[in-house]
């Protein structure tokens, strides 16, 4: 008799503890992946070139961009859009288990020339924040200098745009300047010292919607988003910018980003890891996952 009921009680041990194992593996997969909040890496990229090497912290090779595309596909990260992440926040919508977001500032052409093919190659795509004063431009406006690098009309991406390669996005109609170039007295979008509630509301809606006009009609997806230049930003400029229509802003704070299905504010102000040449594929995909939550899962 007694060896019976020892029989009796390891399969109800064994039951139980299966049970707590589940039960701790939901409680990771809510965490982590589960419908209503997941993680949102957010890569920032510049200018690319051609060459054996880069010269400068914010400029990437091709063959290096390649490098770390491939590496974050093979990791098992997927590419999201703008939209997508919205649908996400505002409706539940579906994101792949592991999302990632590509971004790249300023609207240089080498964009796309260098960087879309690939994105293209490996089904992948990004988001450009583009300075609409500069777009399409040869020279500077307020000097007449030429300007640093080739910049790319809105004309040039709407094949990428249209193909879902690339979205284009604001990155200010003219407010990408600092105090010391001597034009605006203005850093970024802060407000200048002195200036009214009023009078700085004014500029501030006044810049989107010039970045708007010039914008409008001339590539295919919605206008949402908008990337802080310098990453100068305030909860009062943000507030503005709310009020302009953006759904989306990012900073240059290399942060996590939590997605919140039913909470809209977790689609401000949000974090990007600046990406650099000297990031190898494996480098980048570890620091990736660093933000996307997998470094604390399945790492060792």
């Amino acid at each position: 008799m007694r060896q019976k009921r020892a029989g009796w009680k390891a399969p109800l041990l064994i039951f139980l503890i299966l049970c707590l194992l589940f039960q701790i593996g939901d409680l990771i997969y809510v965490i982590y992946f589960g419908v209503g909040r997941c993680r949102l890496p957010v890569l920032m990229y510049h200018h690319f070139v051609d060459a054996e090497e880069s010269g400068a912290g914010t400029v990437v090779t091709t063959s290096r961009f390649r490098e770390q595309m491939t590496a974050l596909k093979e990791a098992g990260y997927q590419t999201v859009t703008i939209p997508q992440i919205i649908d996400y926040v505002e409706n539940g919508a579906a994101l792949p288990r592991h999302p990632i977001l590509i971004t790249m500032d300023d609207g240089y052409s080498s964009n796309l020339t260098e960087a879309a093919p690939i994105l293209e190659e490996l089904g992948m795509c990004a988001t450009i924040f583009v300075i609409g004063i500069n777009e399409g431009e040869e020279y500077y406006a307020h000097s007449g200098e030429p300007l640093w690098l080739e910049r790319f009309a809105f004309e040039e991406a709407a094949p990428w745009v249209e193909k879902g390669v690339i979205d284009v996005q604001s990155h200010t109609y003219d407010m990408h300047q600092l105090a010391s170039y001597g034009y605006s007295g203005r850093d970024g979008v802060r407000r200048l010292e002195g200036e009214s509630g009023e009078d700085y509301r004014q500029a501030l809606l006044s810049d989107m919607e010039a970045f708007r006009q010039r914008r409008e009609g001339r590539v295919a997806t919605e206008l949402l988003a908008l990337a802080y230049p310098f990453g100068y930003y305030t909860p009062e400029a943000d507030e503005l910018l709310r009020e302009a229509g953006y759904a989306v802003t990012f900073t240059i704070d290399e942060r996590t980003n939590w997605l919140q299905t039913g909470d809209s504010s977790c689609l401000r102000m949000m974090g990007r890891i600046n990406v650099i040449d000297g990031f190898s594929g494996e480098e980048l995909v570890s620091r990736v996952d660093q933000y996307s939550g997998r470094f604390s899962v399945f790492s060792n």
